[in-house]
């Protein structure tokens, strides 16, 4: 098979790396940017809440606590996500 084929998640039939919807199944594709996004929104949640949790004080240090919790927890589960898709593709 050649790199420029990937397996559909559904059927696990192969189908081209740049087909968002499967002929076989018509199921839908997930996109690697949405996870390139959950992980750059888990950054700047994580750092913002960093800066509201170390330099306010009150409820806004609440939220910045929060702000950095939610913002680990989509950083690291974006990019586990990530390497999870790459190692079932390479399993294939």
């Amino acid at each position: 098979m050649s790199n420029d084929r990937v397996r559909c998640v559904d059927c696990h039939e192969p189908i081209p790396s740049d087909a968002r919807v499967c002929p076989h199944c018509e199921a839908v594709q997930p996109s690697p940017l949405v996870d390139v996004a959950v992980v750059v929104a888990g950054v700047f949640a994580f750092a913002f809440g960093l800066l509201l949790a170390m330099l306010t004080i009150g409820t806004s240090r609440l939220l910045g606590f929060l702000l950095l919790v939610v913002g680990f927890g989509l950083g690291v589960g974006g990019y586990t996500r990530h390497v999870d898709r790459q190692a079932g593709r390479r399993a294939r």
